[in-house]
C-alpha cells in the first residue's frame, strides 16, 4: 500500500506519463536541427516534405502529438514524432537518430500549434534541461534559464506566448511566469515549503488563461496571471498535511480538485468553484478494506453515458472505473490494455486511453468508446508521451 506522500507523487506523475506508437510511412528530409548544446548530443532529421502536407488550419482539438521508437533497455532507436489527427493520419515531423542517449521526452505543446516542449537528456541520461521544437523547422531551441532553474515547465494558455514554471528550494514554492528563452518576467505566488512537502506546487491553468488553480494545503488557491492571490478555495475536511491539487478547470466557474480527506490515505475528487462558493464532493471516500484495492480517485470525465475515474489501485497501478449514482464504481477495462490505463483526455462520447510497457517499447494510444467498447487506435506499440492539442495538460504543471 503507498503511503498518501508516495500516492500523491503518483498523481504528480501522471502529467508526464506517455502512450505508444506504431510508425506511419513519410519522407523525411535532411534538416540537422540538433547539436550537443541543444540535446544532449543528439542530430535528427525534419520531415519537411510532410510537415507541408499537414492541415495546419485544421489543427485543434482530437489532434495528438506523440513519440514512437521501438527503442528498448537493450536495445538503441530512432524515435519519431508524429501529428495525428482525429480520424488517426499520422505525419512524421521530426525523428531523433538512434543513439545511447535517451531521445527528448515530449512535455506540452503551444496553443498556437507549433511550438512543443520536450525535456533533454545528456550522454549520461540525466535530465539537463528543457528545449523548444519549432514543429515547421525541426529546430530545437534550448531553453536558458536564469537560476533558480525551473523545476517544471509548461506554456501559458491560450496560445503559448510565455512559460509557466514551478520551482521548490524546501523553504518555499514558487509559481512563475518566464520568457519563451528563460527570462523571468513576473512571479505569481510564492508558498511557505513547509505547505508543500518541499514538492513544487501544482498548477492548472483556466481555459481563457487570465487565472489559475494552484494547490495548497488546505485547498485550493485560485491566482491571478497578472500575480496574486485572488481567492482561497477551502476544501473541507483536507488532511492540510497534504492538501489538494487542482486536477484541471471542470468548466470555466469550477476547478476540479484531488483532495486527501484527514484521516484517510485515499484520494477524493472535488468540484471547487471559483466564486468561493462551498465545494461539493464528486467521489465518495473511498474505503480498501470494503472496496478492495481501491485507493481513491484522481481525475474524472463526464461522458452522455456516466461519470468515468481515474482510480488508484494496488501496488502503484491505475484504474478507469465507472461511477453509478450512488457513489459505487465499476471497473471499465479498455481492450489490448490490461495494465494501469491513463486517460489522456476526452472528447465527445469518447476517451483519449494510453498504456506504457516497462521498457518504454509496449505502449498504446486509442481513442476507446466505454458505452460501445468501439475503439480507435491511433499507435499500437513502441512509443512514449503522448499529449492532446488543448488537453488541460498543456495548460497545466505538476
Amino acid at each position: 500500500m503507498f503511503n498518501s506522500g508516495r500516492r500523491r507523487g503518483r498523481f504528480v506523475a501522471l502529467a508526464t506519463v506517455g502512450a505508444a506508437g506504431v510508425a506511419a510511412a513519410g519522407v523525411l528530409g535532411t534538416n540537422m536541427a540538433h547539436g550537443a548544446t541543444a540535446a544532449g548530443g543528439m542530430t535528427g532529421v525534419s520531415a519537411a516534405a510532410t510537415k507541408a502536407a499537414v492541415p495546419w488550419k485544421s489543427v485543434g482539438p482530437g489532434w495528438v502529438l506523440d513519440t514512437y521508437s521501438t527503442r528498448t533497455t537493450a536495445k538503441a532507436a530512432p524515435a519519431t514524432l508524429y501529428l495525428i489527427s482525429p480520424a488517426g493520419a499520422k505525419y512524421p515531423l521530426y525523428t531523433w537518430k538512434a543513439s545511447k542517449t535517451l531521445a527528448p521526452l515530449l512535455v506540452a505543446w503551444a496553443g498556437n500549434k507549433t511550438e512543443a516542449l520536450f525535456q533533454l537528456y545528456s550522454p549520461e541520461n540525466t535530465f539537463s534541461g528543457y528545449g523548444e521544437l519549432n514543429l515547421l523547422t525541426g529546430k530545437m531551441t534550448r531553453i536558458a534559464f536564469a537560476s533558480p532553474a525551473s523545476s517544471t515547465l509548461s506554456y501559458t494558455l491560450p496560445t503559448g506566448q510565455q512559460l509557466l514554471g514551478s520551482t521548490a528550494n524546501g523553504k518555499t514554492a514558487t509559481v512563475a511566469r518566464y520568457t519563451r528563452a528563460g527570462a523571468l518576467v513576473k512571479t505569481l505566488v510564492t508558498e511557505p515549503g513547509s505547505s508543500t512537502n518541499g514538492l513544487p506546487l501544482t498548477v492548472r491553468y483556466s481555459p481563457s488563461g487570465a487565472e489559475l488553480g494552484v494547490g495548497a494545503p488546505n485547498g485550493l488557491l485560485l491566482v491571478s496571471n497578472a500575480g496574486g492571490v485572488l481567492r482561497k478555495l477551502p476544501v473541507p475536511g483536507t488532511d492540510t498535511r497534504i492538501g489538494c491539487v487542482p486536477v484541471r478547470w471542470w468548466n470555466t466557474a469550477t476547478i476540479l480538485a484531488s483532495c486527501l480527506p484527514a484521516n484517510t490515505d485515499t484520494e477524493r475528487l472535488w468540484l471547487v468553484p471559483v466564486s468561493g462558493a462551498r465545494p461539493s464532493a464528486l467521489t465518495p471516500v473511498r474505503n480498501p478494506a470494503k472496496a478492495p484495492n481501491d485507493y481513491g480517485d484522481i481525475d474524472a470525465w463526464r461522458l452522455p453515458s456516466g461519470l468515468y475515474l481515474q482510480s488508484l489501485g494496488a501496488c502503484g497501478t491505475l484504474e478507469l472505473n465507472k461511477q453509478a449514482v450512488n457513489g459505487s464504481v465499476t471497473r471499465v477495462t479498455v481492450p489490448g490494455m490490461p495494465d494501469s490505463p491513463v486517460v489522456v483526455t476526452a472528447a465527445g462520447a469518447r476517451l483519449l486511453v494510453e498504456q506504457l510497457g516497462c521498457d518504454g517499447a509496449g505502449g498504446q494510444l486509442a481513442w476507446y468508446n466505454p458505452a460501445t467498447r468501439a475503439e480507435q487506435w491511433l499507435l499500437r506499440s513502441g512509443a512514449g508521451e503522448a499529449v492532446a492539442y488543448n488537453d488541460p495538460r498543456s495548460g497545466a504543471i505538476s
